[in-house]
């Protein structure tokens, strides 16, 4: 008897919601405000009547002509072969960066630390000896590495 009423019941529901779909009405008002119900409006009100299906379809999706004729299914295919492509290079192109700022990031401070921590900091002169360089200088390089490592070493 159970299995009776609950089959029943079932069925019933089943019914119901495939019948089931949503109206909506899109009237102005006298204030001028666009309003959206799902009763009629007053008399004298014009509307536009829509339908929503709410059985679960996906709506048509239009393809690269701008119709909405559906795609045929190697076209689809292809072009979420090409998505997938460009992610891959944008991923690998992001990850080449990510490895060049982390060898700069170290360079740069390795630099520091040598700045600030030679006692006399030598750079070559271009005639192959080398140069002393002065505390303005070394300043203006230590200026430029920390410059240097806000660039290249963001977390």
């Amino acid at each position: 008897m159970r299995f009776l009423v609950l089959t029943g019941f079932v069925t019933f529901i089943l019914i119901m919601n495939s019948h089931l779909s949503a109206q909506v009405y899109k009237w102005v008002d006298e204030n001028g405000k666009t309003q959206y119900t799902d009763r009629p409006p007053p008399p004298g009100m014009t509307t536009e009547k829509k339908h929503f299906n709410t059985k679960g379809a996906a709506p048509s999706s239009s393809n690269a002509s701008g119709t909405n004729q559906p795609q045929s299914l190697s076209e689809a295919r292809e072009a979420l072969d090409k998505r997938q492509v460009e992610r891959k290079e944008e991923q690998t192109k992001q990850q080449a960066k990510a490895e060049e700022n982390k060898r700069k990031c170290v360079e740069a401070q390795t630099r520091l630390r040598m700045y600030t921590e030679s006692p006399r900091l030598t750079v070559p002169d271009g005639a192959g000896g080398i140069a002393y360089v002065d505390d303005n200088e070394r300043q203006k390089k230590i200026d430029q590495t920390n410059k240097d490592l806000a660039t290249y070493c963001k977390k």
